[in-house]
Order: C-alpha cells, then sequence, then structure tokens
C-alpha cells in the first residue's frame, strides 16, 4: 500500500501553458519542473518515472495521463493565479505559506540558500543592500532573491487564496 506523500514531498511538472503555477509552486517550496516546449508523451514519461504531479490545462494531456494512472491535476477552468492554486489546494492541499529558507528558485528549479549580505555583493545594487538584510542564493543559477516590495504583492494573493478555501491561517501551518 502507497504511503501518503507529506505536502513537502509532493513533487510536479506543469505543462508548457502554466509557467506562472510552476513559479508559485517553486516559491511555495516544491520541486517543479516545467519545460516550454515538450511533447504530452514526454510530459507523461517524466511524471511517471519520477512520481510527479502533472498540472495541465490541456484537457486532452489530462485525459490521457489519467488514463494511464497518474496523478495529474486539470486547471482548465481556472483563468487566473488564485484560482489556479485555489484548485491546486483543493486537490492536494499544498502549503500556502512561503519560507524563502525552503522555496526554491522560480526560475530554474534550484535550492535556495540563505546568505549573508556580503556574499551577494556585484549581484545586487548596493541600494538593495542598504534596504535589506536577508537574502537568498540559488545554488543553481547564482539569482538572489531577498524580501522586496514584490512581497506584498505575494502575500496578498497566497491571502486571497486562503479565503476563497475557508481555512483559517492557523490550519495551513505544518508541524
Amino acid at each position: 500500500m502507497l504511503m501518503p506523500m507529506s505536502k513537502r514531498q509532493l513533487k510536479f511538472i506543469v505543462d508548457s501553458m502554466l509557467g506562472d503555477v510552476a513559479r508559485w509552486l517553486r516559491m511555495l517550496g516544491y520541486d517543479t519542473l516545467y519545460f516550454k516546449d515538450i511533447s504530452d508523451n514526454q510530459l507523461i514519461s517524466i511524471a511517471k518515472r519520477d512520481g510527479r504531479i502533472l498540472v495541465t490545462r490541456d484537457k486532452t494531456l489530462f485525459t490521457k495521463a489519467k488514463r494511464k494512472g497518474l496523478g495529474v491535476v486539470y486547471l482548465g477552468k481556472a483563468q487566473d493565479i488564485i484560482a489556479r492554486l485555489t484548485t491546486l489546494y483543493k486537490y492536494h492541499s499544498i502549503n500556502l505559506e512561503i519560507d524563502p529558507n525552503r522555496s526554491r528558485c522560480p526560475i530554474c528549479n534550484g535550492i535556495l540558500k540563505h546568505v549573508e549580505p556580503w556574499e551577494v555583493k556585484g549581484k545586487v545594487d548596493n541600494s538593495i543592500k542598504e534596504r535589506y538584510s536577508e537574502f537568498w542564493l540559488c545554488t543553481k543559477c547564482g539569482k538572489v532573491y531577498w524580501k522586496g516590495t514584490h512581497w506584498i504583492t505575494i502575500e496578498k494573493i497566497l491571502l486571497e487564496v486562503k479565503r476563497r478555501i475557508g481555512v483559517d491561517r492557523e490550519d495551513l501551518k505544518e508541524n
């Protein structure tokens, strides 16, 4: 009998129509593959090989993956990121809290590592280093992240998802 995966162990593969979902899943800490140009058969093969949940807007791909017994989520009717994350939560109870210490790089899916401000010298403007004291560096592509003004938008989006699913904020915290 298969044991259920914890929220953090879930792995995804996202079709080419859902790049925004791939970025968000990565920020939420999920190992998420995304390819701009890949065939349906390749997506299914990778999902099966790696034990990944396939996320798609393509009804034909959804049906094909379902027939093969794969975990698959159809987001065809979800038109924005709030609706898409809400649907993913309903099917897989995804984590809805972003912790940069557990996030992945939204661009390349690499692991983020907390670094000291001096370690990002030459990688970010001095004005950024003066305003922020915490930084994370992607161990794969080298991109630097910090909790800038965009963080407010991220929090608002997640708050709206939580409102839509009707879950108390405390219920979403992992033990």
